[in-house]
């Protein structure tokens, strides 16, 4: 006993240990961070330099300030901040916001280029995932590593994270990330080569963009416009791309006005697009404008620009060949699945072999009980079987007890009865002591009776007492002293009183006398 009392009070220390954070406004801010994270920057900024706040509190600080600023389309180099709010929620064991800062903190290592170290921290928080109700982090979890697997061109794991997070933003409810993810997995289509899809994902989208602005709007607008151009409908294409780029100016695009101005044999549009898309941060934008523009370069004679150009299509070559190790991405994602599938079935087969080693040892353990319970059971049978055969002796006899009072109240209610219908027709009213037996006995042989009628003033119960035995309403007068009337009035009343409901005076004596 002593030790149990020991280990529950170890446990409320190591309980209460953990340090929660306090502040009002990082709390209000965690609530609206996916709803408004430019808001969340703007309003925890002051506590940057708030040397007041607790362990707890600059934790969550971090988590928020790294958050916000990515959800914003922000981006950090540095991954202190947020490496310092991973640290105390591993310490302090709260999964949900450590599996929220090892996202950011990959996306901050994606941003300095460390893929590897990236790609396992936001595999590890995919894994946290699983057992948190967060839909909106959920969708920025599985749409982020979509985005990374699109980078290396792993397109069907692009596709089956971009799925999960649409899952997520619906059951989230969240109108813009819904069509934030459909305008994803419509742009990989296209990249596939799947036209069908593609138009199927933009109309998917189409009746839920116009609640849209800013980014996503024009992203829908770029993948619409795309689809005209598969169809050939230049005119229609050009005029959407023109609204895209009014609503949100971007280099996707540019880059299709530049193709439509190709098209139509504007090849000056097309160049000026060109000499602006090749310092793209898009390496794909960047170098098939680069391509585009020393094709015409060429076609001009320009051989000076051409070596110029391809010299810097050569950089950036280069600068993507360092930074992007494709093969290494997906490997990595492919073993860490395999070893974490393989660790999940070694605990189920832990599980199962201890299931089967715990049944063994409750079989035997069963039998050996029930041979011990069996002698007992027979035993305590022969027992019970005799006080069994004892009480139904008594109860019997209870019974036969019961039925002899029955037949005695019985009697004893017909005198009563006979005695009141003679006074009625002698004209004289009831006497306390024959209304007092009736009403004992009428009680006896039906009890709900008496509850039925236990509101009602001394009167009206006899008024009752004598209709159930069918005492005629001028009998009923007499033995109450009454008028006729007045008894007929007193039983519709009690009608409604009693049941509820309204009708006449028969239609009481029916229910009174059914009860």
């Amino acid at each position: 006993m002593k030790y149990i009392v020991y280990l529950i009070l170890s446990l409320v220390v190591v309980g209460c240990s953990k340090e929660q954070c306090h502040n009002p406004l990082l709390l209000q801010a965690e609530q609206m961070v996916y709803q408004q994270p430019d808001s969340v920057v703007k309003m925890i900024g002051p506590c940057w330099n708030d040397t007041t706040l607790t362990e707890a509190d600059r934790a969550l600080f971090g988590l928020l300030f790294v958050e916000s600023l990515h959800l914003s389309g922000l981006a950090t180099r540095s991954d202190s901040v947020i490496l310092f709010s991973r640290h105390y929620y591993e310490a302090n064991g709260d999964r949900d916001r450590l599996a929220r800062a090892l996202l950011h903190q990959g996306i901050v290592l994606y941003g300095c280029e460390q893929t590897h170290e990236a790609v396992l921290c936001m595999k590890q928080a995919e894994q946290m995932a699983e057992k948190i109700e967060n839909p909106a982090f959920k969708c920025y979890l599985f749409a982020v590593l979509g985005d990374v697997n699109d980078n290396v061109g792993n397109y069907g794991q692009t596709l089956r994270y971009y799925r999960q997070s649409l899952a997520e933003a619906r059951r989230g409810g969240c109108v813009e990330w819904v069509v934030r993810v459909q305008n994803n997995m419509a742009q990989t289509f296209d990249l596939l080569g799947q036209t069908d899809s593609l138009i199927l994902y933009t109309n998917k989208a189409a009746s839920l963009a116009r609640q849209t602005s800013g980014e996503v709007r024009a992203t829908f607008l770029l993948n619409k416009a795309t689809c005209h151009l598969r169809m050939n409908e230049l005119a229609k294409a050009k005029d959407i791309l023109m609204r895209a780029q009014m609503v949100c100016p971007t280099d996707r695009g540019a880059q299709l006005l530049s193709d439509v101005y190709l098209q139509e044999g504007d090849t000056l549009a097309a160049k000026q697009q060109w000499f602006q898309l090749v310092n793209s941060l898009s390496p794909a934008v960047s170098i098939s404008s680069y391509r585009l523009l020393i094709d015409y370069l060429a076609c001009q004679g320009e051989t000076a620009q051409v070596a110029e150009y391809s010299r810097r299509l050569n950089e950036v070559y280069q600068d993507l060949y360092e930074r992007r190790d494709a093969a290494g991405i997906i490997n990595m994602q492919t073993q860490y699945d395999e070893q974490r599938k393989a660790k999940q079935q070694y605990q189920v087969v832990i599980l199962l072999l201890s299931a089967i080693l715990l049944l063994v040892v409750g079989a035997v353990g069963i039998v050996w009980y029930n041979r011990r319970r069996i002698d007992l059971l027979n035993a305590r049978f022969v027992e019970k079987q005799m006080k069994y055969d004892l009480a139904r002796e008594e109860l019997t006899q209870m019974r036969l007890q019961h039925e002899r009072e029955q037949q005695a109240n019985s009697r004893q209610l017909k005198e009563v009865v006979s005695r009141l219908h003679a006074m009625a027709n002698r004209g004289k009213a009831a006497a306390d002591d024959d209304m007092n037996m009736l009403a004992q006995l009428s009680y006896a042989l039906c009890p709900p009776l008496q509850l039925l009628l236990s509101p009602l003033n001394e009167k009206e119960q006899k008024i009752c007492l004598l209709i159930r035995h069918n005492f005629l309403p001028t009998e009923i007068g007499t033995l109450t002293l009454s008028s006729p009337q007045t008894i007929t009035n007193t039983r519709v009343r009690l009608l409604k009183k009693l049941f509820g409901i309204a009708g006449g005076a028969k239609q009481f004596d029916s229910r009174l006398k059914n009860l």
